[in-house]
């Protein structure tokens, strides 16, 4: 009789620890892919991040030639169509 109770306990024993190993096997391959997820996660916002800074250099450039007189000439002879008062302007209407 104490031999049954023995193997019963072993056996409840063995099943235990093979359910505790099922469990952690289980759990590192979920921490896996999540760490995998996260790192993707982090690889779209680190280029998100870097087309940001590229956008906001350009914008800096913009400001910095804004107060070039050169281009704000340009900008108000290509983009609002103006003239010196003495200056004749010939529009090419052949757009070939």
């Amino acid at each position: 009789m104490e031999k049954e109770k023995k193997s019963s306990k072993s056996r409840l024993l063995r099943i235990a620890v093979f359910l505790f190993v099922i469990y952690i096997a289980y759990s590192i391959v979920m921490q896996q892919l999540e760490i995998q997820q996260r790192k993707s996660a982090l690889e779209d916002i680190q280029l998100q991040c870097q087309e940001q800074e590229e956008a906001n250099q350009e914008i800096e450039r913009l400001l910095a030639m804004s107060t070039d007189k050169d281009y704000i000439e340009r900008i108000a002879r290509e983009k609002l169509g103006y003239a010196y008062p003495d200056e004749k302007v010939y529009i090419d209407s052949s757009k070939n």
